[in-house]
């Protein structure tokens, strides 16, 4: 490794690093700013998807095209994903377009407040990835289909509606923020 990292046989530092950082196995790239404040938790996942670096140094987008190298994320906690019908050209950008400014509110809220956004955004097309995922959480084929995973809990929230507007996203983030949601079972 030509970079700076921290000697495997330096367990103290290790171990103080994990606690602070939270990091529960290896390989973990944590990607830090000048001041040692994080720019992503994610950074390994980045590396994989931008081999140029051309997103340097990968500021959390607030909502993300779920993919198989991503989807690790989904384990970190609750995560709103959207599934749409990537067959129709442009669903997947009008999907992320739809849900972006309510992502950002959340995020700018809990930025604001100095703490972690409760929640991930994500759009998922079509493809054996989704489709794995869907059969994992025993979700329908329906598209556009809006969930909520919780991973960790175990858990989902389902809006299965027709359409989906900025509205209905809202007030399906706002009522599961505030525990209006009743769980299903994973």
């Amino acid at each position: 490794m030509p970079w700076l990292a921290v000697p495997y046989a330096d367990e103290a530092r290790r171990s103080r690093l994990n606690r602070l950082y939270g990091i529960q196995g290896i390989p973990t790239l944590i990607v830090l700013d000048a001041k040692g404040d994080v720019i992503t938790r994610q950074g390994r996942v980045e590396v994989l998807n931008d081999t140029e670096c051309r997103e340097f140094p990968w500021h959390p987008k607030p909502v993300l095209e779920l993919t198989d190298s991503n989807a690790v994320q989904l384990n970190e906690g609750p995560c709103l994903v959207l599934f749409v019908d990537s067959e129709d050209d442009g669903e997947s950008e009008a999907a992320k377009q739809l849900i972006q400014p309510i992502a950002e509110k959340i995020i700018a809220k809990y930025k604001a407040k100095d703490e972690e956004a409760p929640l991930l955004f994500f759009v998922a097309g079509e493809d054996d990835m989704t489709d794995s995922l869907r059969d994992y959480t025993n979700l329908p084929e329906a598209a556009p289909l809006l969930t909520i995973l919780d991973m960790s809990a175990r858990a989902k929230y389902v809006m299965d509606v027709e359409e989906i507007t900025p509205e209905i996203v809202e007030a399906f983030v706002s009522d599961f923020l505030a525990d209006k949601l009743k769980p299903e079972p994973i």
